[in-house]
């Protein structure tokens, strides 16, 4: 099996069962919907992918993969349980749309598994499941911007429910203080030690440090946190904050997670490893929050003087991303302290140049 173009088309081409039911398989071309571009290829090359898992594990659907002619609209044709409308989320998200393989499993399917797979989807079980949640959860928010696409999906109208309430930018939560982090680190036995050290070091995402790599200067003493371009954000190189964290934890000497169960396709192995770990140990804080504690260290440390876009390009997300999420972990004190040092530096400038504006005046008098 493989993709191929014809005038400037996509398809898979290969052998799959045939159509019409019969036993055995048969040569087929399949259309991707899709032009012949970059792009495409790279969405191209991920259907392939799942084409070939799904003739793997006998799960292969023909209603999944052919274009659907006669349908009424807004209504994806066998589309009408549940299970069959997710599988077409899924193919307009994930194998046409730009989400991510594993922020489909992590982030959606951890939700959408929990719908009554079988039954038919209807107004009032779309209600049913939107009751479950309060609106001011996020669980709620993500729920029912997911029912919308599967209403359009099969053809069923929204249900008439509250809109989500939740929002990130107001939710407070605390983060663990240096002298904790430190604490936190070092009584954590190995490899979860490297791994928190890093992610408290180097302000990752847990799957960062499977895939990270440091890096040297010639005299062994500037340490530079490389994240592959495989990563959710592609590639960037880190910082260290506090820079004598990599010897106190000990970071020159990698450790490797060891191997897992779990879905491959999934990101969170790493964070729920860990999230396991931390429990047994009585820490207050969940991993992640020794990512948000960098960001605000690095507020702390480079203040006014650190551009907003190479902060957010070391944190490893956008401009926005960054205001949203991550300026809100900072410390008041520290953002009104920074600002009047910013305030104070700016006045000293502009006195500097009135003084020399002065000065350059009286030279032209005087002369």
């Amino acid at each position: 099996m493989k993709v191929i173009a014809e005038r400037g088309r996509l398809y898979l081409h290969g052998t799959f069962p045939r159509k019409d039911g019969q036993p055995g398989n048969a040569q087929y071309k399949i259309t991707l919907q899709m032009e012949d571009n970059f792009s495409n290829q790279r969405k191209a090359a991920k259907q392939l992918t799942r084409a070939k898992n799904l003739l793997k594990r006998g799960e292969w659907d023909w209603n999944e993969w052919l274009i659907n002619t006669g349908r009424t609209p807004g209504q994806e044709q066998g589309a009408e349980t549940w299970r069959a409308a997710i599988k077409v989320l899924y193919k307009r998200k994930v194998l046409l749309g730009r989400c991510r393989e594993e922020s489909w499993h992590t982030n959606y399917m951890g939700t959408l598994k929990l719908m009554p797979q079988a039954q038919k989807v209807t107004t009032a079980s779309m209600k049913e499941e939107l009751e479950r949640y309060s609106r001011d959860q996020y669980t709620y928010k993500k729920l029912y911007g997911l029912l919308k696409h599967i209403a359009d999906i099969t053809g069923q109208p929204f249900p008439e429910v509250g809109i989500p309430l939740y929002d990130r930018a107001t939710t407070i939560y605390e983060i663990p203080d240096d002298q904790y982090i430190i604490e936190w680190v070092l009584s954590s036995p190995e490899p979860y030690r490297w791994f928190f050290g890093m992610m408290a070091t180097y302000g990752l995402r847990p799957h960062e440090c499977d895939e990270c790599r440091l890096v040297y200067d010639e005299n062994q003493k500037l340490w530079l946190a490389q994240v592959d371009d495989d990563t959710k954000t592609r590639y960037r190189t880190v910082i260290p904050l506090d820079e004598t964290w990599h010897d106190l934890f000990n970071l020159s000497d990698r450790r490797v997670r060891p191997k897992s169960s779990r879905d491959p396709n999934r990101r969170d192995g790493t964070s729920v490893w860990l999230n396991k770990q931390r429990i047994k140990m009585g820490i207050d804080y969940k991993p992640y929050m020794l990512r948000h504690a960098y960001a605000s260290r690095l507020w702390r440390e480079g203040g006014s003087e650190l551009p907003l876009d190479n902060a957010a390009d070391l944190m490893g997300h956008s401009v926005k991303e960054h205001l949203q999420t991550y300026r809100r972990w900072i410390d008041p004190n520290l953002i009104a302290a920074s600002s009047m040092d910013a305030i104070s530096r700016n006045r000293a400038k502009k006195l500097e140049a009135a003084e020399k504006m002065l000065k350059n005046q009286s030279k032209e008098v005087n002369a």
